[in-house]
Parts: C-alpha cells; sequence; structure tokens
C-alpha cells in the first residue's frame, strides 16, 4: 500500500469515527439506560456516565478535526509546520483535558481511570510526536 492511499484511507476513518462520535452523542442517553438497566447497577452510573461523556465529546471532536486537517495536509503535499504542529499541540492538550474528566469520574466508576490513563498515554505520545516535528522542521 502506497502513502497515498494510506493517508486516504485515514482521513476516512477519520470521517467514520466523527460520524459515530456524533451518533454516539445522540444516542447516549438510551445506551446508558440500557448498559445501567442490563448490568443491574445503580441509577446513579447512568448519570455519571453521561456527564463524563458529553464535557470529553467536543474535545474528542477537536482531536479527530484536526487529524483529519493534518492528514489532508499532507495528502496534498502542504504541510506547514507552525499550522500542522499548533493542531499536534491542540490534540495533545485535548487528550490531556479528557484524562483529566475521567480521572475525576474514576472515583465514581473505576474504568474511567482506564480511560484517564489512555488519554494521558496519548497526551504524552502526541505531545513527542509534536516536538519530534518541531525538531524536524527547524531548517525549513
Amino acid at each position: 500500500m502506497n502513502k497515498l492511499n494510506s493517508i486516504k484511507i485515514s482521513i476516512i476513518l477519520t470521517t467514520i469515527a466523527l460520524i459515530v462520535l456524533i451518533g454516539f452523542a445522540i444516542m447516549l442517553p438510551w445506551l446508558v439506560t440500557w448498559y445501567v438497566q442490563l448490568s443491574g447497577r445503580n441509577e446513579t452510573l447512568a448519570t455519571t456516565i453521561m456527564a463524563t461523556c458529553y464535557p470529553c465529546a467536543p474535545f474528542t471532536a477537536v482531536i479527530l478535526l484536526s487529524l483529519r486537517k493534518i492528514l489532508k495536509n499532507i495528502r496534498d503535499n502542504s504541510f506547514n509546520k507552525e499550522k500542522d504542529t499548533k493542531l499536534l499541540k491542540y490534540m495533545s492538550i485535548c487528550c490531556l483535558i479528557i484524562s483529566v474528566i475521567t480521572l475525576i469520574s474514576g472515583k465514581h466508576y473505576l474504568p474511567f481511570f482506564i480511560v484517564a490513563a489512555t488519554f494521558l498515554f496519548l497526551a504524552i505520545i502526541i505531545f513527542a510526536f509534536k516536538s519530534i516535528t518541531d525538531e524536524l522542521f527547524a531548517d525549513k
């Protein structure tokens, strides 16, 4: 698979992820209520999950839209160091914010600790990639 096909597939997958995110946000109350009833959990869990997921959704959208913009710039051979590294920085900050939100919610629902750790790890990886990109394009 050549580079252009890989980037096209990544753009398509990012678009699909955005659509899934919107669908998930619309259906969240129904999905969470169904999960709580099916698992026999306390009714307050539904509120906890929704109070955690809804604040995270806009940050997730920013991450996906930023990634999509970077991929389109690479596809079009118009990678701009300043703009695209700024997008990487925003992505890292959004991951960090999601990590904090889910960390706070983890005291009410333990699986959110795993989500918090995952997004913290993603924030570190994206920030490292941003730093590497800054160094690679320092002379250009």
